[in-house]
């Protein structure tokens, strides 16, 4: 049973990524509104970046300007006015450029842009290569998903662009305060549409030095950030409760994490993990508690491998994932104690444009779900079905329905179990302007025929920061659930 809840998170220290899993059936992902083209990230399915993907194709070069000279026989070219010169997903815009179409050699001498999915760059002087997808580039600012970086010098490789002679990074946009927080290192290593590595770096509030560390690792697909410590209130079961994340990234692909939580009815509740993420998988070990609707699992010696989407083959739209779970879970409530082992496989259909239009998309989902409990000795599984149609209305409106079929498949913990099985999910957004969006998501139990909660939802953005309402009235329990947060968002 949901209960009231009010939340104010404070923020007095450093921000930790917090990931959205795949087959996640949490609140947060039953709730989470679709994304579009242009604020979608591409790292959904594990695949080349723009340059390596062009890597050994005969790409044609197309080539624009006011002005033009090209030598034939030599291959050497002359562009002035506006420029744009297209290969591909990359392009390069400036107002004067020179090479050779054979070797694939671009000069910007007087400056210049490169644009590919997901990073956008400007210098002062630029050099690139079609062919080798390998440059470089001076007096760089530019923006790579979130990120915006200042630095003096980049390397340009196939994979990643090389921030070599130290440089300034930060996620908070403003140019009228010192940001609310940023990053200086001696080397970034940007890979587009992937992550961020920074080496020996120094960590900046409001530009007040507040610590240093090794390696400073950001990965694209972060749904919204967490902040510690954190204070609020829970709920009658719950309480107050006080928090503490701790983050700890002890290397470029490997990071611990501690959540240390204390409620006032409670009691302590401390959960600890530990995370390697390769580009194709990742492993992570778990040990502590979660709660689901105010029921309390303790999962001791918790593994999960996941396996990220890939394509079958280059060219089709589908794609497969998996992961496996097992670990000795404790119901604190009933304290059935099982070793709890999940696995699934899933399929997917890339986002399917209707009528020749981004605007309207069908995303497509089919998949098997196992759960065995050593409790019982019995083992469940279930067909897990999703289809969601979104149509955006204006630059400020846009809808979305969703069909979703799921049966339980485990009678001692809620964790990861639908709420019901067959239901219809619509939700409406309304971007009012660019720091304040209203949502409204409802939630249809089609086997009871009736409706099962309406949730409302309120963003503001600040500089760097975010203020949230929620409300949500579910019919079927007669009860309601409010909370406000308050949390960094962009960094």
């Amino acid at each position: 049973m949901r209960k009231m809840f009010l939340a104010t998170a404070l923020a007095v220290s450093m921000c930790v990524p917090v990931y959205a899993n795949f087959d996640d059936n949490s609140d947060a992902s039953i709730y989470a509104t679709p994304v579009y083209d242009e604020d979608a990230n591409s790292a959904s399915v594990v695949k080349k970046s723009a340059r390596e993907e062009n890597m050994g194709k005969a790409l044609p070069i197309k080539m624009t300007g006011d002005q033009a000279e090209y030598d034939s026989v030599s291959g050497d070219f002359h562009l002035s006015g506006n420029v744009v010169i297209t290969q591909g997903a990359e392009k390069l815009l400036t107002t004067h450029a020179h090479g050779n179409m054979k070797t694939g050699d671009v000069w910007l001498e007087q400056g210049g842009t490169i644009v590919e999915p997901g990073t956008r760059m400007s210098g002062k002087w630029v050099k690139y290569n079609f062919h080798t997808k390998t440059g470089e580039i001076k007096e760089i600012t530019g923006k790579s998903e979130k990120e915006w970086f200042d630095a003096p010098h980049a390397t340009i490789l196939s994979d990643k662009l090389v921030v070599d002679e130290g440089g300034y990074m930060s996620r908070c946009p403003s140019k009228e305060h010192p940001p609310c927080l940023s990053i200086k290192a001696k080397t970034f290593e940007i890979y587009p549409q992937e992550k961020m590595v920074a080496h020996d770096v120094k960590v900046f509030v409001r530009g007040k030095h507040v610590y240093s560390r090794d390696i400073w690792v950001n990965e694209v697909g972060a749904r919204k950030m967490s902040i510690m410590p954190r204070v609020g209130y829970a709920g009658s079961d719950n309480g107050t409760f006080a928090k503490l994340d701790i983050n700890w990234q002890m290397g470029e692909k490997t990071s611990a994490n501690a959540e240390l939580i204390r409620y006032k009815k409670a009691g302590y509740k401390p959960m600890y993990s530990l995370k390697h993420n390769e580009r194709n998988f990742d492993i992570t070990y778990k040990n502590g508690w979660e709660e689901d609707d105010d029921d309390w699992y303790k999962k001791q010696n918790t593994w999960r491998f996941t396996y990220k989407p890939h394509h079958f083959i280059d060219g089709l739209p589908l794609s497969y994932y998996g992961y496996f779970e097992y670990g000795f879970w404790k119901n604190e409530d009933t304290g059935v104690n099982s070793w709890h082992k999940e696995y699934a496989v899933y399929l997917t259909h890339d986002p399917i444009y209707l009528f020749n239009s981004k605007n309207t998309v069908l995303n497509l989902r089919v998949g098997r779900k196992w759960v065995h409990e050593s409790y019982n000795g019995e083992t469940e599984q279930t067909d897990v079905y999703s289809a969601t149609l979104t149509q955006k209305l204006s630059k400020k409106w846009d809808t979305w329905i969703g069909w979703h079929r799921e049966d339980e498949t485990s009678s001692l913990f809620d964790i990861g179990q639908p709420d019901m099985a067959k239901e219809i999910r619509n939700g409406l957004r309304w971007k009012m302007d660019d720091k304040n969006t209203f949502t409204i998501v409802n939630r249809y139990d089609i086997g009871k025929g009736q409706q099962y909660s309406t949730k409302y939802s309120w963003e503001h953005k600040f500089c760097c920061w975010m203020l949230a309402f929620e409300y949500e009235q579910e019919q079927l329990e007669n009860d309601s659930t409010r909370r406000i947060v308050y949390y960094f968002y962009n960094l």
